[in-house]
């Protein structure tokens, strides 16, 4: 299989129509597509798998509805904020039959109409409509040409790398390579030789026969009841989905109009109340404080001159001040007696500055009114002067804070028994009734279809493990006629070719990863031998010592080396020749290990290799390694005023001055 170009139409950030070559030119299979973060790599990846599988390409058990969604949010969103009306994604390839080479091309297109998805499917061959296989199974007859397990090990990205990483198994990963190694193939024709003795039997009245065939009969039916119940399982998982977003929405609308609030009125009333009594209490403490100290702690100067008063009311005062200075101002005036020398103003001045200082003022006003006042009741006054200036003003500030804090509580609880109020709420609470209602319908309908996949899975593993005991039964049977002997013996052979098969397979794919390990990483003969799971496929790493290597102890870059090894010895121990689309591989690898994944895996991994990277994965040096194979390359150029990506043919730096990172073309 060869990709001959792929096409984008309104196709995630892909505005209009674009188209991209992927057919290399012979000699070198690299095409190399490169684009930084979000300009749409890995849109080019998924429009590949969504060409191939459609609705498939999202996993198996995804709902039509999920489907249809995902077409709607992939269409192009342009820069007025508007999402494109239709969209499409084309694949042209080419695919050998019979050992002639056909050319195909698949192209799936989608309209919206409101939120309906209408998605057409085209499937041309060598120019000309698939009329061999009938328009409903075209679905079919692609995932035949290329099962989706299969392509997954061809088609990856960073995501697929590290799933097998991965210290656990895989469950997935062991279907898909039993598929790409063709060993279920043989598990088919055994069933089928199975069949054949069946009803061979049943002709002789063989009741293991007959039970043999209603087992294979009951379980193709189960498969179809299965994949109709995991239809309508993701079909109600879709639908529970958007029920209970219906449901968040109007709860949001009805607490918006106070709904919320109506169902908690008594509950905000007695708040309400309880704010109201505090707020009582904390005003009348204030008005306390008010009519007591407050005012003392407002006049600090004030408090000390009066302590200081009382300190001094206990000594006998030298002289009267007070009358002192107003004998002095009566003599200024009189001048009686006569004074000799002539006083100046700033003699006088200096004069009342002096007896100012003396004892001060206040003090000495204050003596004569405190100076009757015993020993107990000054020590009393000095306490409450003390209590006034170090207590009162802080309790106060802590008084009034919680008062203004009480008060825009009690504003918000107001608000909210003004929203109680609104008529609204109530129309809003029967919707929000409804819809959760709704909710829970689909809640428990959901739940028991879940429970009947469940018991349906579980009959299909029951009579799974019955056929294949019986079938193991019967290939050891020695049938009495000759056609039963012979189909014995085919049985036989068959299940020793299966066995012997995947001893080889098994064989290659240890030495083919031994191989391709050694060969990338940067430890030389670093693993000597692999054990592989013949059930899981799960991969135990020897050493030269034949001691087991834990992947736990490999590093971050050892375990991607790991699963791309892994990865190219399936690819080459499954003889398919595939394409490769890597999507970038190299973003957790150092630079050691870039160089080899560069030099040795992108160059041998395919007869065609589309390598999606970022400018800082694939840097000048590297590519300058990598040039002699590469046959062209892509550049993905976001425009955020247009908020769409263009295709341009070359890779970062080309027609830039220098060029540095250019690609030269031979």
């Amino acid at each position: 299989m060869r990709l001959r170009s792929i096409t984008l139409e309104n196709f995630g950030l892909y505005a209009g129509r674009q188209r991209l070559d992927l057919l290399p030119a012979r000699g070198r299979p690299v095409v190399l597509i490169g684009g930084k973060n979000g300009a749409g790599k890995t849109t080019l990846l998924e429009a590949v798998r969504l060409a191939l599988y459609g609705r498939r390409a999202l996993g198996y058990r995804v709902a039509q509805s999920e489907y249809e969604e995902h077409l709607r949010r992939r269409l192009h969103v342009g820069s007025d904020g508007r999402p494109a009306t239709f969209g499409s994604v084309g694949l042209q390839f080419d695919y050998a039959e019979g050992g002639v080479v056909h050319q195909y091309e698949v192209v799936r297109r989608w309209t919206t109409r409101g939120t309906k998805t209408v998605e057409t499917l085209t499937l041309e061959k060598d120019g000309a409509p698939v009329d061999a296989v009938p328009r409903d199974e075209w679905h079919s007859f692609l995932q035949e040409m290329i099962p989706p397990g299969v392509s997954q090990l061809f088609f990856f990205d960073g995501e697929k790398i590290a799933e097998i990483a991965r210290d656990d198994p895989d469950e997935g990963l062991a279907e898909a390579v039993r598929g790409l190694l063709g060993i279920e193939l043989v598990g088919r024709l055994r069933t089928d030789l199975g069949l054949y003795l069946a009803r061979h039997g049943r002709r002789d009245g063989n009741d293991e026969a007959v039970r043999l065939e209603a087992i294979v009969r009951d379980i193709s039916a189960l498969d179809r009841r299965v994949a109709e119940m995991a239809e309508d399982v993701a079909e109600l998982t879709s639908r529970h989905a958007s029920q209970s977003r219906v449901a968040l929405n109007v709860r949001q609308r009805f607490i918006a109009e106070g709904g919320d609030a109506a169902n908690r009125r008594a509950q905000i009333e007695a708040t309400r109340d309880e704010l109201r009594q505090q707020v009582t209490r904390r005003e009348t403490e204030i008005r306390e404080f008010a009519g007591g100290l407050l005012p003392f702690a407002s006049a600090p100067r004030l408090l000390r001159r009066y302590a200081t008063a009382l300190a001094h009311a206990g000594e006998k005062p030298r002289v009267d001040m007070v009358e002192f200075r107003e004998r002095v101002a009566a003599w200024r005036k009189t001048e009686t007696p006569t004074r000799i020398g002539r006083w100046q103003e700033s003699h006088w001045r200096d004069l009342d500055v002096f007896l100012e200082s003396e004892l001060g003022t206040a003090a000495i006003a204050a003596v004569g009114s405190v100076s009757e006042l015993d020993a107990g009741e000054r020590r009393r006054f000095v306490g409450r002067l003390v209590e006034a200036r170090e207590n009162t003003a802080s309790r106060a500030a802590l008084a009034v804070s919680e008062l203004d804090s009480l008060q825009r509580k009690l504003r918000r609880v107001d608000a909210d028994l003004v929203r109680a109020s609104g008529h609204a709420a109530g129309i809003v609470l029967d919707e929000l009734l409804l819809a959760e209602r709704s909710v829970g319908t689909a809640e428990t309908v959901l739940r028991a279809r879940t429970e009947e996949l469940h018991t349906l899975e579980f009959q299909r593993s029951g009579l799974a493990r019955e056929r294949d005991r019986m079938l193991k039964a019967q290939t050891e049977a020695k049938a009495g006629e000759e056609r039963a002997a012979l189909a014995t013996r085919v049985g036989r052979a068959l299940q020793l070719y299966e066995e012997r098969l995947l001893d080889m397979k098994l064989a290659q794919l240890q030495t083919e990863f031994v191989s391709r390990f050694n060969h990338l990483a940067r430890k030389g003969g670093f693993v000597a031998d692999v054990r592989i799971d013949r059930s899981s496929f799960d991969a135990t790493l020897i050493d030269k010592t034949g001691a087991e290597i834990p992947k736990s102890s490999l590093s971050a870059g050892e375990k991607q080396v790991y699963a791309i090894a892994m990865l190219w010895a399936l690819a080459r121990t499954s003889g398919r020749a595939l394409p490769m689309i890597i999507d970038t591989p190299l973003a957790r690898l150092d630079s050691e290990h870039r160089t080899a994944i560069v030099e040795r895996y992108f160059p041998e991994a395919s007869h065609q290799v589309i390598v999606l990277s970022t400018d800082t994965e694939v840097d000048a040096q590297l590519l300058k390694e990598l040039t002699p194979s590469i046959s062209h390359s892509y550049r993905l150029d976001y425009e955020p005023d247009q908020r769409a990506t263009r295709a341009i043919p070359g890779y970062f730096g080309d027609g830039d001055e220098g060029g540095q990172f250019a690609l030269q073309q031979a």
